[in-house]
């Protein structure tokens, strides 16, 4: 489970922010949010994040989504440019380094991973764990300008054998992340599996609005030898009252499937394909699918914009379910317009955050529970106000045509 993610200089964020997962002393709803991954420590399975447009909600996403890349993808070569923008509206940061860090647990064990780069190399990467109250280096990686080369140091408490050392920092390319070249090179089994493995398999790829949920429900279907996929998604839309009461997955061939829905009416149960379904129907069974993902794995999930395409009831009632059922270590992190959700009792303050644009430009984020609001006052009115965040001036309604 995710700890905490600090960074700065991307995008529209400058100076460092940090969104965490850690929960504050409050005991409301506790068994539905709060799971104790070592004892002391508690985290939440679930933020949100507000904000105006522009504001950088989406950057936020955009940095952990880049977080999960570096950790997964090697480069097709050493000219490929990593991807990192840094902000641009001032001269310093336009050339200083983005600089990323998560504090993370596996299996129990606290991980700290760190990374200084720029758009074409790495220049610093870390790697420690907490087996005990005092953390141990499994490696330490710095880029040396002499040879333009990076150079790796791993501690023998990595349990990786010198030779295997040696084709991780072979495949460790001045553009690639030591965790990458990992996955890519056949070593021995060591904690640096535990790492790759949960940013392959468990962290899962961010969904943006843009994103056609569609081939996923496909992927599932086909995957679901023992039908608990189907079970799962049936009932998501019969509780939802869609009169939906049957779906399947009709191959077309050449790898591309459709999907046929079964409605039930007064006059008689008939047939549609997925093309003759709203976009809201669709969405929805694509939103089920990545819950039933959360419900059964222990994964982090990020959605850009989680409303897209669905009624507030039904994204209500996503949020809920997820948080009454879920009890593993997933983690859910979205961002929203939907100022509702700002209205409901289950919602803790502590899970709840706002992105912000100060005069520089620059993103900033902040926590509902640390920004002063009495406890009898309603977040939902003082966002409307203007309590919380600057909220655009949006000036008259008329326009003059001469203008």
């Amino acid at each position: 489970m995710i700890a905490e993610f600090c960074v700065s200089n991307f995008f529209s964020i400058r100076s460092e922010q940090k969104i965490s997962f850690e929960a504050s002393s409050d005991s409301q709803l506790a068994d539905e949010y709060v799971v104790e991954i070592q004892p002391g420590v508690r985290l939440l399975k679930l933020g949100i994040v507000y904000g105006a447009n522009a504001s950088g909600k989406s950057n936020v996403l955009r940095a952990l989504e880049f977080f999960r890349q570096i950790m997964t993808e090697i480069p097709a070569d050493k000219t490929t440019e990593i991807g990192a923008v840094p902000f641009l509206l001032d001269k310093e940061s336009r050339n200083a380094h983005t600089r990323m860090s998560m504090i993370f647990y596996l299996e129990g064990e606290r991980y700290v991973l760190s990374v200084e780069l720029d758009k074409q190399r790495i220049y610093q990467e870390s790697l420690a764990v907490y087996a005990s109250k005092t953390p141990t280096t499994l490696y330490k990686r710095i880029y040396n300008a002499g040879s333009d080369m990076a150079e790796v140091t791993f501690s023998q408490k990595a349990g990786i054998a010198k030779k295997s050392q040696n084709i991780i920092v072979g495949n460790t390319i001045n553009n690639s992340t030591v965790i990458a070249a990992f996955g890519k090179s056949n070593v021995e089994s060591s904690r640096l599996n535990r790492v790759y493995d949960y940013f392959t398999n468990r962290y899962s790829e961010m969904v943006t609005p843009a994103v056609s949920l569609t081939e996923l429900v496909k992927a599932a279907m086909r995957s679901d030898e023992n039908l608990e996929q189907k079970r799962f998604l049936l009932k998501m839309l019969r509780v939802s009252d869609f009169n939906i009461v049957d779906i399947r997955l009709h191959e077309l061939g050449n790898a591309s499937a459709e999907i046929d829905f079964q409605h039930k009416t007064d006059a008689g149960q008939y047939e549609l394909p997925e093309a003759l379904e709203s976009n809201g129907t669709m969405r929805f069974l694509g939103m089920s699918v990545l819950l039933h993902r959360l419900l059964v794995g222990n994964c982090f999930l990020q959605i850009d914009e989680a409303e897209t395409s669905l009624h507030y009831e039904l994204l209500s009632y996503l949020v809920k379910l997820f948080l009454a059922n879920s009890d593993g270590h997933s983690q859910m992190l979205f961002t929203t317009h939907d100022i509702n959700l700002l209205n409901e009792e289950f919602l803790r303050r502590d899970a709840i955050w706002f992105t912000d644009k100060n005069d520089l430009g620059e993103t900033t984020l902040k926590r509902l529970n640390q920004m002063g609001l009495h406890k009898t006052l309603s977040p939902y009115n003082a966002y409307r106000q203007g309590k919380l965040v600057r909220l655009p001036f949006l000036g008259s309604i008329y326009l003059d045509q001469n203008d």
